[in-house]
């Protein structure tokens, strides 16, 4: 267990947060350029830059679906779509605070979500 004197003066603050969806359409889940257009546009809401991608790949066919991430100045973003159960997850990263209530709006809004079937997970980390 690190000491929290060096927590406090080392360790960086975390901000995290995954939303699941279900029962979604499969049209979005299939569509490559709405993943890549999403990862961009998190990262500019986020008020972050991308360092590196985005990378946007189509799944196998016994696990169909698209794969797309991004690196970003303070983290990762990433999507994954599964298109033989109607799913959707997004994961957003970051060591720099961003706003979850735009990130949770324009995901539902882009991928067409029902709210119904959406589930957020804003992670806690301690704080320091």
């Amino acid at each position: 267990i690190l000491h929290s004197k060096y927590m406090q003066e080392h360790i960086s603050k975390r901000f995290h947060i995954v939303l699941d969806a279900y029962n979604c359409k499969p049209d979005v889940l299939n569509d490559t350029a709405i993943v890549k257009h999403a990862l961009e546009t998190i990262a500019t809401l986020c008020e972050m830059h991308i360092l590196h991608g985005p990378v946007v790949i189509e799944g196998v066919p016994v696990n169909p679906g698209i794969t797309g991430f991004a690196v970003i100045d303070f983290s990762h973003i990433s999507i994954h779509t599964f298109t033989a159960t109607g799913e959707l997850c997004v994961d957003v990263f970051s060591c720099k605070p961003f706003d979850y209530e735009k990130v949770k709006e324009f995901v539902k809004k882009t991928f067409r979500l029902d709210g119904r079937f959406i589930e957020y997970v804003e992670v806690q980390y301690r704080t320091h």
